[in-house]
């Protein structure tokens, strides 16, 4: 899985640099999403373009509708991913290029637990006050709910933790109160 990893960062890196030597980091990003999206859509997808009983017309019909109104770039891309037999690396390849946009484009993702739904008001809040504090341009929230949480929220991302949950604040009372 490391060689996996390795290679798919290096797949990601010679993508964005190309892109960006082609000016065309944004509108291949959208296109590239859309394209991991299908190979997690269809999990099979990819050991069956990989598979040496696929012939090449059976690959090409699988392709078409990928590629069919796809731009020159992933055309190129996929004619390399079936040259070096990478069709199994197409979703982590395109992660490790989503982390390498998110990096160029001062993106950051969290994750963010509450004990209740949060508003789209508050997301926003929350997503902005962290785009402050970490200098992010934009910052992409994934929330879930945990009632356990009593009140409060818990942030995750990257190496950072902020946990302003009431459930962390009683615990640490009750750790005061027996020490």
């Amino acid at each position: 899985m490391t060689d996996n990893i390795t290679s798919a960062k290096k797949y990601a890196k010679a993508m964005l640099d190309a892109l960006k030597d082609l000016n065309k980091l944004d509108e291949e990003y959208s296109e590239l999403v859309e394209v991991r999206q299908i190979f997690k859509d269809n999990p099979a997808l990819a050991s069956i373009l990989e598979s040496s009983q696929t012939s090449a017309d059976q690959k090409q019909s699988l392709l078409k509708p990928i590629l069919e109104n796809g731009s020159e770039f992933l055309i190129n891309l996929f004619n390399i991913i079936e040259e070096y037999q990478r069709y199994t690396e197409v979703v982590t390849i395109i992660d490790e290029f989503e982390k390498l946009y998110n990096k160029e484009n001062s993106i950051v993702t969290a994750d963010v637990t509450s004990a209740v739904e949060l508003s789209a008001d508050q997301q926003s809040k929350i997503a902005d006050a962290f785009a402050n504090r970490v200098g992010a341009k934009k910052v992409i929230l994934n929330t879930r709910v945990d009632s356990d949480l009593i009140g409060g929220i818990v942030l995750h991302s990257d190496d950072m933790l902020i946990d302003g949950s009431v459930k962390a604040r009683i615990e640490k009372v009750k750790e005061l109160l027996l020490n």
